[in-house]
C-alpha cells in the first residue's frame, strides 16, 4: 500500500514538472481548425509557448501552408518571423506557394515570391507553376514565367506544367508557356507528350499549340493506343458548399450548435454530386476530318470526330477534414490513374460529417 502511494506521488510530482507550455500546445486538428479560421492569436500564444513554426495541421500542411492556401498573408507573416521555412515541404510533398497559386491568390504568390520562395520544386512533386496551370490562373502562371519558375518541372507522374494546362484546356496558359520555351516533347511516365494529352481530352486547337499541323494529322491517323479514361476537366466544389463547410468547421472549433449547418451542407454536396453525374463529355477522338471550299482559301475547318458521349466522373470537395483526399484524387486525375480507392475513402469521410 505504501509502496502504491509512494509511485502516486512521484507520478503526480513528473506531471506537475511538465511546463506548462507542453501541456497547452494543440493536436493537429485543433491547430489546423484554427489556422483555417484565421486566429492569429491562438497562433501567437502557441508559437510562444514553444510551437515548432512548421508544426503540421491534420490537412493541407504548416500553419503557413494553411495562411497561403486561404491567401492569409499576416499569419504567413506571423509565421516566418517566427522561423517558419517558407519552402517547407510537407508530409504529401506540397509547398506553400504552390497551394497560394492553386487557390488563386496572386497577392499570396508575389508575397512569397518576394520573400524568397523557390520557385523550383523538388523532383517529381506538385510546384506552383504545376497548379497555377492546372486550375486555370492566367496571371499567376504569367507572373511565374516571368520571375523565372522552372517551365518543364516534372510532377510525381512526370508531366509538367504545359501538359496541366492542356489537359484542363486553359489555351491562353498553354500559349504563354509554349512562347516562354516550354518542351512540347516532355513526356509523361505513360510516354505521353502535350500533343498527346491534348487528342486525349478532345483539344484540337491546343494540339495545333503545341505540334505542328502534320504532326497532328499523323498521330490522329495513328494505331489507336490502348483504351484511355474518359476525357474530363476538373470540377472544384461550387462556392456554397465551400462556404458551409468553412461555417461547419467554425462552429466546431467554436463548441457552438452544427445541426442546421450540417443539414444545409450535406444538401449542397448531394446537389452537386447529381449535377456532376449528369455531366457528360466527348469519348477520345477517332478521326480527324479536315475540309475546305474551292475559291476560299483560309475557310479551311478542321474537326475530330468521336464515339458517343460517355458520363463524367466527376469528384465532389467534401469536409476539409478530407481535403488530403480531394487533391489525391485530382491529381490521379490529372496523371490517368485509377481513383476509386480514393473515391471511396472521401465517401467514408462525407458520412462522417453525416452523423452528428
Amino acid at each position: 500500500m505504501i509502496r502504491t502511494i509512494r509511485c502516486l506521488a512521484a507520478l503526480l510530482l513528473a506531471l506537475c514538472l511538465i511546463p506548462p507550455a507542453l501541456a497547452q500546445l494543440p493536436d493537429p486538428a485543433r491547430f489546423g481548425r484554427a489556422m483555417e479560421m484565421g486566429d492569429i492569436r491562438s497562433a501567437t500564444r502557441w508559437l510562444d509557448e514553444g510551437l515548432p513554426p512548421d508544426f503540421e495541421a491534420d490537412t493541407v500542411g504548416s500553419g503557413m501552408m494553411i495562411a497561403a492556401w486561404d491567401g492569409n498573408i499576416e499569419l504567413m507573416q506571423l509565421f516566418l518571423e517566427r522561423g517558419a521555412n517558407i519552402d517547407y515541404i510537407s508530409r504529401i510533398g506540397e509547398q506553400a506557394i504552390a497551394l497560394a497559386a492553386w487557390r488563386g491568390h496572386q497577392k499570396a504568390v508575389e508575397w512569397l515570391i518576394e520573400r524568397g520562395a523557390s520557385l523550383d520544386p523538388p523532383d517529381k512533386t506538385w510546384g506552383a507553376l504545376h497548379y497555377a496551370a492546372f486550375a486555370g490562373h492566367r496571371r499567376i502562371a504569367d507572373l511565374l514565367i516571368a520571375r523565372g519558375a522552372k517551365l518543364d518541372a516534372r510532377a510525381p507522374n512526370l508531366s509538367t506544367p504545359l501538359m496541366m494546362a492542356v489537359r484542363e484546356g486553359h489555351e491562353t496558359i498553354v500559349r504563354a508557356l509554349v512562347e516562354a520555351g516550354a518542351s512540347t516533347n516532355a513526356v509523361s511516365d505513360r510516354g505521353e507528350n502535350a500533343l498527346a494529352w491534348a487528342l486525349r481530352y478532345n483539344r484540337l486547337r491546343i494540339a495545333g499549340l503545341v505540334a505542328p499541323s502534320e504532326e497532328v494529322v499523323a498521330a490522329v491517323k495513328a494505331q489507336p493506343a490502348p483504351p484511355a479514361p474518359p476525357p474530363q476537366a476538373s470540377v472544384p466544389a461550387p462556392p456554397d458548399v465551400a462556404a458551409l463547410l468553412k461555417k461547419l468547421r467554425e462552429a466546431e472549433a467554436r463548441g457552438q450548435p452544427t445541426a442546421a449547418l450540417r443539414k444545409q451542407f450535406l444538401a449542397a454536396v448531394e446537389s452537386h454530386r447529381s449535377t456532376a453525374t449528369r455531366q457528360t463529355v466527348k469519348a477520345a477522338p477517332s478521326a480527324l476530318v479536315i475540309s475546305a471550299k474551292r475559291g476560299k482559301p483560309g475557310a479551311e475547318r478542321a474537326e475530330l470526330v468521336s464515339g458517343a458521349a460517355t458520363p463524367a466522373a466527376q469528384t465532389l470537395a467534401a469536409d476539409a477534414g478530407a481535403l488530403d483526399i480531394l487533391r489525391a484524387i485530382e491529381a490521379a486525375q490529372a496523371a490517368g490513374q485509377p481513383t476509386e480507392e480514393l473515391r471511396k475513402r472521401f465517401r467514408a469521410a462525407v458520412e462522417k460529417i453525416r452523423a452528428p
